[in-house]
């Protein structure tokens, strides 16, 4: 297995674009903090948009909060002198519902996105419709990288994609979006512009006067109001959607797989490495993290030997040891089988303390290991 050298990668002056992707609970958050504090420490201009909402994180980067637009973080020193002059950071959290409403707003007058910020369906998917953060996620990066560009703010962004039971749910959450907005059955229904299903509009009348009876007028009406806004929406977002996908898949990007050394987070890995593949997306790199540390732990007959005569506060001590070689064994063969795609791989051991300010996020990296 070739070992990820990290620092060369955040050096890499054409990477514009790092995402930390991986199912949940594997430490994408902090592993996204931790990349982008250190490529601001080598000289970067980096924003880092995270998911999570935990003030822990926003504590650790010596902020009260994080909001849906960036704002400035303070650096440590550097500890690399050669690079020259740290550069900056910037930290934001992604609000999936402020999105909307922003969209909203460059749509409609004051009067009417206040009254269909009250409506129901609105609230529901601007808050919990699957593959509604997705492809929030997906439109931010294509704004934070245009801005960058525009206004030389940025030369990197580093993501970190949203939790979900699924990892590839990432990459698949904006299409689930995409395909409600241009339903055709659903349109049709509704009472929408329905360009070559007009053959259709008896059938629709029956159906649209069987949900009224069914929802009532009221609620039926604002599904109607609030279906049209949403398309609005979703074609706003998908006006920047093909560039931001070419983007994902050039040179300037890079996917950076998080996993752990359990059986179910690591075979969501190797879902997502091979997924990344097939769609030619480029990936950069594999982190296992929270490994077994093994170093200084004998093997399995000599604390057989030394059970024999132990104290019982050996005792202790000699089965913590077992547990864990019984942990490393079971890690091993799911690592050999992530380092199998021939990706650099690192592993990160377990932490005995939280992160809890810049510097151990940054110490953090620097338990990168083959």
């Amino acid at each position: 297995m070739t070992a990820l050298d990290h620092d060369a990668l955040l050096r890499r002056d054409d990477l514009r674009l790092l995402l930390c992707v991986g199912t949940g609970g594997v430490g994408k958050t902090t592993m996204s903090a931790a990349l982008a504090v250190r490529a601001a420490q080598l000289g970067r201009r980096v924003v880092v948009v995270t998911i999570d909402p935990a003030r822990r994180l926003a504590q650790a980067m010596g902020l009260d909060g994080l909001a849906h637009d960036p704002v400035p973080v303070p650096l440590p020193d550097s500890t690399d002198p050669g690079r020259g002059p740290a550069g900056s950071l910037d930290a934001m959290m992604l609000d999936v519902r402020d999105a909307f409403d922003r969209a909203l707003t460059a749509q409609v007058d004051a009067a009417e996105a206040d009254r269909i910020r009250s409506n129901p369906f609105y609230r529901a998917l601007a808050e919990a419709f699957s593959g509604t953060q997705e492809y929030v996620a997906m439109e931010k990066i294509g704004e934070l990288h245009r801005r960058g560009a525009a206004t030389g703010e940025w030369d990197l962004i580093v993501v970190d994609t949203p939790p979900s039971a699924s990892a590839l749910d990432f990459l698949d959450g904006p299409n689930r979006l995409e395909s409600l907005a241009r339903n055709p059955l659903l349109r049709v229904v509704l009472g929408l512009p329905r360009g070559p299903l007009g053959f259709l509009d008896a059938g629709a009348a029956l159906a649209t006067r069987a949900l009224d009876a069914i929802l009532g007028g009221r609620l039926f009406g604002d599904l109607r109001t609030f279906l049209r806004v949403f398309e609005r929406a979703v074609l706003a977002f998908e006006s920047h959607a093909t560039q931001t996908r070419q983007l994902l898949a050039s040179d300037a990007a890079g996917f950076l797989v998080i996993a752990a050394a359990r059986p179910g987070p690591a075979a969501e890995a190797s879902a997502l490495i091979e997924r990344l593949r097939r769609d030619a997306l480029p990936v950069r790199g594999v982190v296992v993290n929270q490994t077994s540390d093994v170093a200084g732990v004998v093997d399995e007959v000599a604390l057989r030997a030394a059970a024999a005569s132990a104290t019982p506060e050996q005792a202790v001590i000699i089965e913590g040891y077992r547990e864990r070689l019984a942990r490393v064994a079971t890690e091993r063969p799911l690592i050999e089988k992530l380092g199998g795609f021939g990706l650099p791989l690192a592993t990160i051991g377990r932490r005995p303390e939280p992160v809890s300010d810049l510097r151990s996020l940054v110490a953090l990296l620097g338990g990168f290991d083959q």
